[in-house]
């Protein structure tokens, strides 16, 4: 997306506030922004990417002349109409590591990829699990969605909707850096199936983090003992008792 044009964006607004009757006060309490930031737009001084989008999307409106040209970078309002450029540094390959749902004490940890798909456009990704289950058999998984940000509300959803129906959701804070690693943390909510019972949902803790050379931890059933495991369980940990105040 080229340099927004500032001062064209200022008159855009201003025309639209006064065709639509609307105070700075009335914008800021929709976009959930500070009306300071409102007032500071209005006068055609930059804010940020993502600011500018919060307040596109509660006014409806595209503003600036790049924004038809420009559009192919932004997600749909559905997914949270957030700009490739904020996005971009989310991209790559991650571990997601939540704990197993049959065997206490296991962790699963998956391979996990964040790209931008230019076709719809907006931020997609993909899983691939290996899981072993009690009698020994390996069952191999693959999940694949797309990732929406609702904006003001700092947390990422990685949303799989399968064809018949099934959903299964990862919702998380924002990445943050943590001792060297980008992290997310957040829950799973997903379905897990038992023989004499069916399908039944489950959730668990769960969190990604960036691939690189010092982090321990691979792909697959991590039992415990094993490579990072005990780093990946005290992060579980952690995240279960800030959401879960009353978890064991």
């Amino acid at each position: 997306m080229s340099t927004p044009d500032w001062t064209q964006i200022a008159a855009e607004l201003n025309a639209h506030l006064a065709r639509e009757r609307l105070s700075a006060q009335d914008v800021a309490r929709r976009a959930g922004v500070d009306r300071k930031t409102i007032e500071r737009l209005r006068a055609g001084r930059a804010v940020r990417a993502q600011t500018l989008t919060w307040i596109e999307q509660a006014l409806g409106v595209r503003l600036g002349a790049d924004a038809a040209a420009g559009s192919a970078g932004i997600a749909p309002a559905a997914l949270g109409a957030y700009h490739h450029e904020t996005v971009a540094p989310f991209l790559g390959e991650y571990l997601a590591v939540r704990r197993s749902f049959d065997t206490p004490g296991r962790l699963i940890a998956s391979a996990l990829e964040i790209t931008w798909d230019s076709r719809r456009p907006a931020l997609t990704f993909a899983e691939a699990q290996r899981n072993r289950g009690a009698a020994g058999k390996v069952y191999n998984y693959r999940f694949a969605g797309e990732v929406s940000i609702p904006p003001n509300l700092g947390i990422m959803h990685f949303m799989v909707r399968s064809d018949d129906g099934r959903v299964r959701l990862t919702t998380t804070g924002m990445p943050r850096e943590e001792h060297g690693t980008l992290v997310m943390k957040g829950f799973l909510l997903t379905l897990n199936e038992l023989r004499d019972i069916g399908y039944y949902p489950v959730t668990s803790p769960v969190f990604f983090a960036r691939r690189h050379a010092d982090l321990r931890l691979t792909s697959g059933s991590v039992e415990p003992g094993a490579p990072g495991h005990a780093w990946a369980e005290a992060l579980l940990t952690e995240i279960a008792h800030k959401f879960l105040p009353h978890a064991p």
